[in-house]
């Protein structure tokens, strides 16, 4: 059976770098193509749809209505063709093709070298991408399939993602090193609710978690500084303007340079489950599937080193080995 397409793939391709870098000279400069023939690609293929797929205007391009659905259907076709590519590299015993880690900002700066290094070294023929975001982001790429997997909070909410328990994260007190509970070896929940904390916004998971316990204990939370980007939160707390509620793994550089002190909450412990977090409408690829292997490994790996406390939460997903053993042994 023979069709006969009005497009190619060739100007999807420009198309979608258009609407990346919002105007055709910067996409010019991108493909290495010149600019009157990317104009002409774009034509033809907005003749042969009998539609247009960007307005101009003076600082660049945006997308029509109709540009928009195209947009979204062009990134799935081009996601397909990687995917196909990978499976069928994938007979060879070769991993290749793209995959998207998504990571949570007070995650990234510790984990995602170590995760990045490790899957570079073992896996040169896959493009890894790294997007750092707040956990409910993450968790709407994924379900989008604009990111393959995310690390993320474990709270359950889209019933159609998978979710791989990774660990139980322990909270603690990240307090100015010069500060009156700076020498406490631990410090109960009810004294952190009385302190000046440094918090996110209300929509922020670790705002709602801090506000229910809150309500649990009968308190109130003591607000300093609402903010909600990490890095100036620990910051903040170095220069002595209040404190804060974070993993330890979030500061554990800060705690090694003295900037900081990282103490302990009791009475109650405080943890908060992370999680893998795949599609459940799509089937991972090679690649997915050994990077899942790749984060599993470094969290282990954090944990013995004491950088991640809390309680692991590590027993290899049966599910996901045996994807693996099927992509590695397609005959079987």
């Amino acid at each position: 059976m023979a069709f006969q397409l009005k497009i190619d793939l060739r100007q999807l391709n420009t198309f979608l770098t258009i609407a990346n870098t919002g105007s055709f000279s910067r996409a010019s400069e991108k493909l290495f193509t010149a600019q009157p023939a990317l104009s002409r690609q774009i034509r033809l293929m907005e003749e042969a749809l009998n539609v247009e797929v960007f307005v101009r205007h003076g600082r660049g391009v945006i997308l029509t209505p109709a540009g928009e659905l195209l947009y979204e259907k062009a990134l799935t076709i081009f996601q397909d063709l990687e995917r196909t590519q990978a499976s069928v590299s994938a007979i060879a015993g070769e991993v290749t093709g793209q995959v998207v880690l998504g990571i949570l900002p007070t995650a990234a700066h510790t984990f995602s070298g170590g995760i990045i290094e490790e899957f570079r070294r073992n896996y040169p023929q896959v493009n890894l991408a790294v997007k750092s975001a707040m956990s409910g982001t993450l968790q709407q790429l994924v379900a989008q399939h604009r990111v393959d997997l995310a690390i993320t909070y474990n709270d359950g909410k889209q019933k159609h993602l998978n979710y791989t328990p990774l660990i139980d994260e322990r909270f603690y007190l990240i307090a100015p090193p010069k500060s009156e509970v700076a020498e406490r070896q631990e410090i109960s929940l009810s004294e952190v609710l009385e302190l000046p904390l440094v918090m996110p916004e209300e929509k922020h998971g670790l705002r709602e978690l801090m506000e229910r316990e809150a309500i649990r204990q009968q308190q109130k939370l003591e607000l300093a500084i609402e903010v909600n980007a990490w890095p100036l939160m620990t910051d903040l707390v170095r220069r002595g303007l209040g404190y804060t509620v974070l993993s330890y793994a979030s500061v554990h550089e800060m705690v090694g340079r003295s900037e900081v002190v990282a103490i302990p909450i009791v009475t109650p412990e405080l943890y908060r489950s992370l999680a893998i977090v795949t599609p459940k409408d799509l089937p991972p690829s090679l690649a997915t599937l050994k990077l899942a292997e790749t984060v599993r490994h470094q969290a282990t790996q954090q944990i013995e080193q004491g950088i991640w406390k809390g309680r692991a939460l590590l027993a290899i997903n049966q599910q996901d080995d045996a994807a693996v053993r099927n992509n590695e042994n397609p005959s079987r």
